[in-house]
């Protein structure tokens, strides 16, 4: 048995403190150490909520790329969907299909449109026409996914989207919750809310109606913005105006209340959003309007606008009204002319038809433009031809027939036409003609 002597036990003694202090140093400096973890992931972890209401699934879809200029949010479209209760679908909403360079989303009163590398969204309420929207940023894909913006999100889910990247923070408000907040907070019960034509909630304003009359009031004070006086209200986002009705005629009238176009005409309706234009109708006879109520074409036309485009819809056509962004097509007397967006007449009233018939050829689409070179199919004395949008016409004879063919694998257009008892790809022939 080894004994220890009265020395060694006094060395034995004076270490005990030292080994203590050592072990609470390590205890601090581990406590340190938890603590400093707890708050790195406190501070790289964000604070995410939807209708105040804490969403932290959310954030593992986000896309937060660290810039010169800050933290910037990219948001994968589709996936967001489902938290704000969208449905989501790849390729075109027209041309269904398993296109991933586009995508849409749905909801009970409208469908938003997206394509990769465009800064455009269209939208639809499922009738023929498009509502264009422009986007900060182009639409982009990441691993199977394209991506969007914040001001892509708000435009197409029509929510309110905070991004705090100093605070960690990210709110997101739809408008139905929107419009509930402020019908309570300003006790609206007197007034009933239309949820569907909403979207002025926020420029801070709310369509209501009482007494089968419409008015709008401002979300934050209650004060009346358009006193309840008319028999209809539609908001205008791109112009943030409202469109109003009484007595049958229709006007457009501004936020702080003045006349942009008089209460005067029988229907208007906007025809083009991009180029700020309402197609207004006035004793049956149509024109043109800008934003600003200023007449670019006099009322006195037959119609503006092909009318049904789906014969069109494999073609790309998005409006019935604006034809390669240029060219308005016009009736008069049952035949057809263009006008540009300025209002400036480009050719006679001398077409029978604009675009082409279906054709016998099996599994073909019929044509309205021919993009690549900017050129509209036109029809005059029965026959075919390709108009520039200047209003020349390229083709020296008669086109028999115009269709396309379309790649069902890529999704490739082909464009074809029967001229002088041969069939011609058009591209390729006006490629050879140096044009």
């Amino acid at each position: 048995m080894e004994l220890y002597n009265e020395e060694d036990l006094i060395k034995k003694k004076s270490k005990t403190p030292m080994i203590i202090g050592i072990c609470i140093a390590i205890l601090i400096m581990i406590t340190a150490l938890i603590v400093y973890l707890i708050l790195y992931l406190k501070g790289t972890v964000y604070t995410i909520t939807i209708d105040g209401v804490a969403t932290s699934e959310l954030e593992e879809i986000l896309n937060i790329e660290e810039t010169e200029s800050g933290a910037q949010l990219y948001i994968p479209i589709r996936k967001i969907a489902p938290f704000l209760n969208y449905s989501d679908y790849s390729g075109d909403y027209k041309n269904k299909s398993e296109d991933n360079t586009k995508c849409y989303i749905e909801n009970e009163y409208e469908i938003a449109v997206f394509t990769q590398d465009s800064n455009e969204i269209f939208k639809t309420r499922g009738n023929s026409d498009y509502e264009t929207i422009q986007l900060d940023e182009k639409v982009f894909s990441k691993d199977g996914e394209l991506y969007t913006t914040i001001d892509g999100i708000e435009k197409a889910y029509n929510v309110e989207f905070s991004f705090d990247p100093s605070r960690r923070k990210i709110e997101i408000y739809t408008m139905g919750y929107l419009l509930d907040y402020y019908a309570q907070y300003l006790q609206l019960e007197e007034y009933s809310i239309n949820f569907s034509d909403q979207k002025a909630i926020f420029e801070n304003m709310i369509i209501v109606m009482q007494n089968g009359k419409y008015g709008v009031v401002d979300a934050t004070t209650g004060k009346a913005i358009l006193e309840t006086k008319y028999d209809s209200i539609s908001y205008l986002p791109n112009a943030k105006d409202f469109l109003v009705s009484t007595n049958g005629k229709y006007g457009i009238v501004a936020k702080d209340t003045t006349i942009k176009i008089r209460i005067a005409y029988d229907d208007i309706q906007i025809m083009d959003n991009k180029n700020g234009l309402y197609l207004a109708r006035l004793n049956n006879s149509y024109g043109v309007l800008d934003l600003e109520g200023n007449t670019i074409i006099e009322p006195m036309y037959q119609q503006i606008g092909i009318g049904n485009i789906s014969n069109y819809s494999q073609n790309g056509i998005e409006s019935q009204y604006i034809i390669l962004d240029e060219l308005i097509p016009i009736k008069n007397n049952n035949l057809w002319g263009f006008f540009n967006l300025k209002g400036e007449q480009i050719t006679d009233f001398q077409y029978t038809q604009i675009g082409s018939k279906k054709t016998d050829v099996t599994n073909s689409y019929q044509v309205l433009t021919i993009p690549s070179y900017k050129m509209v199919v036109v029809e005059k004395d029965g026959y075919y031809n390709l108009m520039q949008t200047n209003g020349k016409e390229i083709i020296k004879g008669a086109i028999d027939s115009i269709y396309m063919m379309s790649n069902t694998a890529t999704g490739e257009n082909t464009f074809y036409m029967t001229y002088n008892g041969n069939t011609d790809n058009i591209e390729e022939r006006l490629a050879g003609w140096g044009l």
